[in-house]
């Protein structure tokens, strides 16, 4: 897997950082952190290795196709949430193919 420099996610482009910044949410520190205003995905390289990265850039990819979908996770069945997910990922694949391609 290769994690892009910019990913789209719907209709909208974001900037995908790895750097060595602390990344705090909610006054927790995190490894990966979606930035919807400004369209970044912020990775820190610090505290997980090449495989952890790629799965930390995954969970924001899924923040971001629910965001994008308008999903409710509190008001929808799992059916909803994962049809819309899957959906979500279908076009993010076809939108971003180099992502998934082994080198």
């Amino acid at each position: 897997m290769n994690i892009p420099k910019k990913i789209r996610i719907g209709s909208s482009d974001y900037l995908v950082i790895i750097s060595n910044e602390t990344l705090v949410v909610d006054r927790n520190e995190c490894k990966g952190m979606i930035d919807y205003e400004f369209h970044k995905i912020k990775i820190n390289d610090l505290v997980q290795d090449g495989q952890g990265q790629e799965q930390t850039f995954l969970h924001e990819l899924v923040h971001g196709i629910i965001k994008e979908r308008s999903l409710d996770l509190n008001n929808s069945d799992e059916e909803t949430v994962v049809d819309e997910i899957a959906l979500g990922l279908h076009q993010v694949i076809r939108d971003n193919p180099e992502i998934f391609k082994n080198d």
